[in-house]
């Protein structure tokens, strides 16, 4: 039996100046002071010339060896490329009470609380069901049925459109999309990366303490990854903020001590395995801090205390740049700071490591796990899939410190249930931005 292709032995098909998903790979050189990991950088062609949407042409991948980072590289250039290509005309454009099949309800998702909406400025509206909007349809993993989504939910980038009354009820942004060599493969990708995002916000916007995990309980390989920050002079903290589903999710942050560089890069991941989830965060940690060391050499500092909820951090790059300077630190010093430990061997993994158990754990949570297959004929001729993920009341991780989500089921819940000293109400909500691009 022939071993199925990996994304590395489609380069010929791939890559290509004139003709190819991605014009472009090359690798970007570290500097003197970054943690030795390999960083790639990818050129997508550009989907507007097929009459879609410009699609994000800048991609980037990191891995502790150039396989790694390649693959990482292609993959965000393909999957970026697929979920820009879709076409207006074919959405089903309605209000929830006036579609005739099964949809998510508008109150499921996880968005704003009405002081928000009633806020100057503030861009997004109340979606209920009378808000005309344009919905796609997707497949419940749970239940195996058809469901509607609203589109912004789903596709990246996604453009509202002022003639067909579709009214701005989200951000549009990434996270559940990913690549993988078959449906199964990128559909666990990108279920852990809701995951993954999930538990970050919560962890961030109740300023949690959650368990250290000790370097010094890491087995060879992770501390290796390790070691390489520490020979540029570099902290590195590995806390788990996994929540009640039993995906490990790890956080990583890299502190730094040089006026140079940046103070901290802040990065995470969540797999069923929580040696995979541990390296996923430690290699997208060197990316994070890369990213935040151009930022810092071309954006001027933002103010760390200010008045008026941070209006300066609208979006990732100034994410970014707030964590450069040294004072940064004590904003988010918390995230490391828990009282207990928990060594790598006792973190919780799931069962099995299936696309199956990870759905059932989700939708123990009470939540649904809709997917969403945009893989184009081209890239399916390839054996590839791209597959978006979304689970509804799921924490997004907006960009912008003003788009931060304080509504949801699950902001307003999970923190006590993770040790919260007090309860979660959105006048306690961390007023400092979040740390990631």
């Amino acid at each position: 039996m022939t071993a199925a292709p990996t994304i590395l032995d489609l380069w010929s098909e791939l890559v290509d100046a004139r003709t190819g998903i991605v014009r472009e790979l090359r690798e970007l050189l570290v500097d003197d002071d970054d943690p030795p990991f390999v960083h790639y950088l990818s050129y997508s062609s550009h989907t507007e010339a097929f009459g879609y949407l410009p699609n994000f042409g800048n991609n980037g991948g990191v891995g502790a060896s150039p396989a790694a980072a390649i693959a990482k590289a292609l993959g965000e250039a393909v999957e970026r490329y697929c979920s820009a290509m879709f076409d207006y005309d074919d959405l089903t454009w309605s209000t929830f009470r006036g579609l005739g099949e099964p949809a998510t309800p508008p109150d499921a998702f996880a968005l704003y609380t009405s002081a928000q909406y009633d806020a100057p400025g503030f861009p997004w509206r109340r979606f209920d069901v009378d808000t005309p909007v344009a919905w796609v349809r997707g497949t419940s993993l749970v239940s195996g049925e058809a469901v509607l989504v609203p589109a912004p939910f789903v596709y990246v980038p996604y453009h509202y459109q002022r003639s067909r009354s579709d009214t701005p009820v989200t951000q549009p942004i990434s996270t559940g999309l990913a690549c993988g060599v078959s449906f199964e493969n990128a559909a666990l990708s990108a279920l852990c990366e809701v995951v993954e995002r999930d538990a970050f916000t919560l962890m961030w916007q109740a300023r949690l303490r959650r368990p250290r995990i000790p370097c010094s309980s890491l087995p060879g390989d992770l501390l290796d990854l390790v070691e390489r920050y520490h020979s540029v002079g570099l902290v590195v903290h590995l806390v788990d903020i996994s929540t009640d589903v039993a995906c490990p999710t790890v956080l990583s942050v890299a502190e730094g001590f040089a006026p140079t560089s940046p103070a901290l890069a802040v990065a995470a991941a969540s797999h069923p395995a929580p040696g995979v989830a541990t390296r996923k965060s430690l290699e997208e940690l060197a990316h994070t801090r890369k990213f935040a060391a151009q930022v810092m050499d071309f954006l001027p500092p933002v103010p760390v205390d200010v008045e008026g909820g941070h209006p300066a951090v609208d979006g990732q790059r100034a994410h970014l740049r707030f964590y450069c300077p040294q004072e940064s630190k004590a904003a988010a010093r918390f995230a490391w700071s828990g009282d207990s430990e928990v060594a790598m061997d006792e973190v919780r993994g799931a069962a099995d490591g299936g696309l199956d158990t990870l759905v059932a754990e989700v939708s123990a949570t009470g939540e649904d796990v809709i997917a969403f297959d945009l893989t184009t004929p081209d890239i399916a001729d390839l054996g590839l899939r791209v597959v978006r993920v979304v689970v509804p009341g799921f924490h997004p991780l907006q960009m912008g410190h003003a788009n931060r989500c304080l509504g949801g089921r699950r902001l307003a819940t999970m923190p006590g249930r993770l040790g919260a000293a007090a309860p979660w109400a959105p006048e306690h909500d961390n007023p400092y931005p979040h740390p990631f691009p």
